[in-house]
């Protein structure tokens, strides 16, 4: 968990946003939208845990919703949706740690469902959203 909050981070240039955000774009072409909440592009260093202890993986954290998020890796996932996991990732200099699981797998990422959040962690979740959509006006 130290290793999250010690990674060397560094900031996106403009080209290398555009092309997170192009990626997902392309991975939402000709999909029906089920999302019941709006997701938000951010660019955050994440470490995933599967409960049982079998895996360890990190990516980049590239959308976020009160429902979810989507981790783009270059780890090979061989993790069947529904799989249990911990999530750890920084953003706007704090770090957050959410219990998921595991909604879908692609080639260089996967998406998570935020499991049943206490009341503390709901409302610190809902206070990143606000700080994201609040920069996204």
């Amino acid at each position: 968990m130290r290793e999250v909050t010690e990674m060397a981070e560094r900031e996106l240039t403009v080209d290398e946003l555009e092309t997170h955000q192009e990626r997902r774009m392309v991975a939402r072409e000709g999909v029906v939208e089920r999302r019941q909440h709006t997701r938000y592009a951010v660019d955050a260093w994440a470490e995933v845990m599967v409960k049982d202890g079998t895996m360890l993986f990190r990516g980049r954290v590239l959308d976020l919703s009160v429902g979810g998020c989507y981790i783009e890796t270059e780890a090979r996932l061989r993790l069947a949706p529904g799989t249990p996991v911990e999530i750890v990732f920084r953003l706007n200099d704090k770090v957050f740690r959410y219990d998921a699981t595991i909604r879908m797998i692609r080639t260089k990422g996967a998406g998570f469902l935020f499991a049943l959040l206490d009341v503390r962690t709901k409302t610190e979740l809902d206070g990143l959203i606000a700080e994201l959509r609040e920069a996204d006006l």
